[in-house]
């Protein structure tokens, strides 16, 4: 419980610490402010309007392996969890993360434990799918757009070799998974049983394939509506940039601001704007950082409606802390 703390402790302070670096500075604060007064409201609030829309297609996403693994909820019930998993990724700070939150519901709802867990898993390795494929594409169409600036190559070359040995992952588990190898673990494997379970569930994803590819097609929506938000936003700030250009740096800001090194990328996020936009778009630092804060707060925006209904769903959270707890303490076993 202790690491877990210092571990938030850590996160909070590279985000305040960044975040400080950044508004320290007098002009940086006037610059941002300005930006912030002349901000177009149009364009945020489309954005606002396609953040809702891509976690509606979140829901659809879920409810896709929900059905494949035979759990069955309601589906504006299923709405509400993910809204309240969005609040709880967002703003709370500890281990009540939103996968967790849903897991648990799903628990309390008499839904096996594993299976439980493992919609939430194959629901993130679906976007994870999606998320890889934009990479590859995006980048290798403005690969010499990208190369101009030093900055922007060295995050591109890190993040290319992140998505390809989160690839291999995602193919080697499915072929551990589909082999059947799970069912033949060692004596001394930990938690077997789970194991097993898990790889039976997880192979779904290539006997039921329609509906993976349907999910497919859902997260190729919610990533492609991601990247609008944030277009939305630059656009509401007077940025004129192509979306294509745009859409091929946020992939890059995405698995950079998603490393457990601040709390929910803010600071990363900042960071990696700043160089991305500054070096590719010659884009002012206070312009980049004020996309960035913004932008973030479009794209979960609809937390806030999670956080209305938080108090019909206040045990799911309780559980889903628990659960974060190192496994000695754990209510989930």
């Amino acid at each position: 419980m202790h690491k877990r703390w210092l571990l938030v402790l850590l996160q909070t302070s590279v985000t305040v610490g960044l975040l400080a670096f950044f508004f320290h500075d007098a002009e940086f604060r006037r610059d941002a402010i300005e930006a912030l007064r002349r901000a177009h409201p149009g364009w945020l609030a489309l954005g606002v309007a396609i953040a809702g829309a891509e976690n509606l297609v979140g829901v659809l996403r879920w409810r896709i392996f929900l059905r494949m693994l035979g759990i069955t909820v309601a589906f504006w019930k299923s709405v509400q969890v993910c809204l309240v998993a969005l609040f709880c990724n967002t703003f709370l700070l500890g281990g009540a993360g939103g996968d967790l939150v849903r897991a648990a519901y799903l628990i309390r709802q008499g839904a096996g434990k594993t299976d439980s867990l493992l919609s939430v898993i194959m629901d993130r390795v679906s976007g994870l799918a999606a998320l890889i494929c934009y990479t590859v594409v995006l980048c290798a169409w403005n690969f010499d757009w990208l190369m101009r600036s030093p900055k922007a190559a060295l995050l591109v070359e890190f993040v290319i070799a992140y998505q390809a040995f989160c690839a291999l992952l995602i193919l080697g588990s499915l072929f551990v998974s589909v082999r059947g190898l799970t069912e033949r673990l060692p004596r001394w494997a930990p938690f077997p049983e789970f194991v097993r379970k898990l790889g039976v569930g997880y192979a779904k994803l290539i006997y039921h394939w329609t509906g993976t590819l349907r999910a497919m097609a859902f997260s190729f929506v919610m990533v492609l509506g991601y990247f609008a938000v944030f277009f939305c936003t630059a656009r509401a700030f007077g940025l004129n940039i192509s979306f294509f250009h745009l859409a091929t740096l946020m992939p890059i800001v995405d698995v950079i601001s998603a490393l457990p090194i601040s709390i929910g990328g803010m600071g990363v996020r900042e960071q990696v704007f700043v160089w991305l936009l500054g070096g590719l778009a010659a884009v002012p630092a206070a312009m980049a950082v004020s996309i960035s804060l913004v932008g973030y707060l479009v794209n979960t925006s609809w937390g806030l409606v999670g956080a209305a209904i938080l108090p019909l769903f206040k045990g799911i959270v309780r559980d889903a802390r628990s659960a974060a707890r190192p496994p000695g303490q754990s209510r989930w076993k």
